[in-house]
């Protein structure tokens, strides 16, 4: 009976530490970016300002990237917050509806085969703006628009997951 109070003891412990967040999965985790292989997430920072991804072209094509969205329970707006082309690499693009081009303008930020670029999503303002979750990493679902320059009247969705620690 002895080897059941110890392993009923230890369980206890792991159930108080788990409790109290010691054992959190937020902590324990690393931060990470990620994206399906056709393009690669390099780099990512959040601040209480923006949320910024270098993303690396490695699709064998060049793309036009259209807009980029994410969200979060982090993030207050409901819907989540988006971004167009003018926030990639501070290239000035089409206007855009839903960060989707309008008008069949192209004009969007070209991301060549094997390069790599910023995408940043600005998080000021009440419509999208960051506030606490009591986490120490939260996840961010994100959604690359984006078109073959090839083709570029169809728009397709890249999606990629996002975890970094809140600003």
């Amino acid at each position: 009976m002895t080897y059941g109070w110890a392993i009923l003891v230890v369980l206890v412990v792991i159930g108080a530490l788990s409790y109290f967040g010691v054992l959190s999965p937020a902590t324990l985790l690393p931060e990470k970016c990620t994206f399906p292989v056709s393009v690669s997430c390099t780099d990512h920072t959040v601040t209480a300002t923006y949320l910024a991804i270098v993303l690396q072209n490695g699709a064998g094509r060049d793309m036009l990237i259209r807009g980029a969205y994410a969200s979060s329970e982090a993030l207050s707006a409901s819907k989540g917050c988006g971004t167009n082309a003018t926030n990639i690499d501070n290239t000035v693009a089409c206007p855009t509806s839903s960060g989707l081009g309008v008008n069949g303008c192209v004009s969007s930020s070209t991301l060549r085969n094997g390069a790599s670029s910023t995408i940043t999503l600005l998080t000021t303002g009440a419509d999208c703006a960051f506030f606490d979750t009591g986490r120490d990493k939260n996840r961010y679902t994100m959604s690359i628009y984006y078109s073959w320059l090839d083709s570029p009247t169809i728009v397709h969705v890249l999606p990629g997951e996002l975890l970094g620690r809140r600003p």
